[in-house]
């Protein structure tokens, strides 16, 4: 095995950078460069000294050491830490005498992808590293703090369990098939199996909600002209990010911009208002909008209060049903001609009617907040200490296993006995997803590795 070094800091110029080295000779490599050598180092232990190129007396830079021991690692191997200045040079020249001496450069994610490997972390865990790094809210750092800690993986170790216990009874039965006759019996196989794939169908449920906590919610203001989506985006971001005026098709483009809400981060964008265009620009515009509504997560129906539901509004409306969306009646300082019986009659439309004034000096935008808060806690499981999936990877997976499962519970339904073989085969699929998730079924690693670690930064 050989021994990896890497940068594990953000590169560019900083007051520490760190250094790690991973493998059998990590200390072996440092101890060439560092003075002094402590006469009995102690492992997670800083020590201050300075780097020396191997053939010099002359110091490159003071810094601090760590040893870590094989197996109380990150990595389960031996491990160092050099934290020294955080200059670009300095630190690329350090490197550079470590691979010089015989480390290699790490790939990306190779510092985790040893974490797995060497039976560290599983790999939802190793996931879940990246997730962290990449968290850009609260609720996305907790959700991915909980799977580091193993939550997910426990969840799905039990269901294995539970699972392997049910196979293991059929494939004896199997085996003794040639002796006995077909003589399997468990009292309750199908409602086992079934409350198996319920549970599988719970994590599925949680993907959505998942994915918003880990990517960010994809929230896109759409609307006729002038109805003041540019303004509802300014008050909520407390800040003139899109240009206002009362001349309708001031927005030709889309504007997007980055917020907080219930604690996750949410991408909201402008766009055009979507009428007859009058120009090859504003019809350029429109057909933006029109893409952006296609990957959008929640829309919100912008309508003018303070005018009469005009037939474009309905005609967007219907665009809308198939789609997640709330209403948002703006301009209410201007006075409301508009009923909600009306808008509810009309659009049949009965979600929550979200009342706001958009401009800016007197901006009243609290129930447009409440609502996206709302539509979020909507899509948080039952219990908020389940485990959630935030990944398409595990969805996909777990969707093989609960289709497998729920074929399972088929076959033992209606008080007949099942056929062992087609069910041994639905078990072992089932159990094979499983594996796949945590990165248990050995055959499959080498490429499901790769996908993995592929978008992970170097040093980690």
């Amino acid at each position: 095995m050989s021994t990896i070094a890497a940068i594990s800091t953000p590169s560019g110029s900083g007051g520490i950078a760190i250094i790690r080295l991973s493998g059998p000779a990590a200390h072996t490599l440092v101890r060439r460069l560092f003075h002094p050598w402590p006469a009995s180092p102690l492992y997670f232990h800083l020590y201050l000294g300075y780097i020396h190129e191997p053939t010099s007396e002359i110091p490159l830079d003071q810094v601090f050491l760590a040893l870590m021991p094989e197996n109380r690692s990150y990595t389960r191997e031996a491990m160092a830490e050099i934290h020294c200045h955080g200059g670009a040079y300095a630190t690329g020249k350090i490197l550079n005498l470590l691979f010089a001496l015989g480390a290699v450069p790490a790939a990306p994610g190779e510092f985790t992808r040893r974490a797995y490997l060497n039976g560290r972390l599983d790999l939802t865990q190793a996931e879940a590293v990246a997730g962290l790094i990449a968290a850009e809210s609260e609720a996305g750092l907790q959700a991915a703090a909980a799977q580091l800690a193993g939550g997910l993986g426990r969840h799905l170790a039990g269901l294995l369990a539970r699972l392997e216990e049910i196979l293991a009874g059929v494939e004896v039965a199997i085996d003794l098939l040639a002796e006995e006759g077909d003589n399997y019996e468990r009292e309750n196989l199908a409602a086992e199996l079934a409350g198996l794939a319920a549970e599988g169908r719970r994590l599925l449920d949680s993907y959505e909600r998942g994915r918003f906590l880990r990517t960010g919610l994809k929230v896109v203001l759409a609307g006729r002209p002038n109805v003041g989506k540019s303004s509802i985006l300014n008050a909520l971001l407390a800040e003139d990010r899109a240009l206002v005026s009362k001349v309708s098709g001031t927005t030709r483009d889309v504007v997007s911009a980055d917020l907080e809400i219930a604690g996750v981060r949410v991408e909201l964008s402008d766009t055009a208002g979507l009428d007859t265009p009058r120009d090859e620009l504003e019809a350029l515009g429109m057909a933006r909008t029109e893409a952006w509504l296609e990957k959008a997560d929640l829309v919100l129906l912008v309508l003018d209060g303070s005018q009469e539901l005009k037939e474009r509004d309905l005609e967007l409306y219907r665009r809308l049903r198939g789609r997640a969306h709330l209403v948002v009646l703006n301009k209410q300082d201007l006075g409301c001609r508009m009923t909600e019986n009306e808008i509810r009659e009309r659009l049949a439309y009965d979600g929550p009617l979200l009342r706001c004034v958009g401009r800016r000096e007197q901006a009243e935008i609290g129930e447009a907040v409440a609502g996206v808060s709302a539509f979020l806690k909507n899509r948080r499981p039952e219990n908020d200490s389940a485990p959630l999936i935030t990944r398409q990877r595990h969805y996909e997976l777990l969707a093989d296993y609960t289709g497998a499962v729920s074929r399972a519970a088929e076959l033992c339904g209606d008080g007949l006995k099942p056929q062992l073989d087609l069910l041994a085969e639905e078990l072992h699929q089932a159990r094979r997803a499983l594996l796949q998730i945590t990165g248990g079924e050995a055959e499959a690693v080498d490429s499901l590795l790769d996908a993995v670690f592929a978008g992970f930064c170097v040093g980690k």
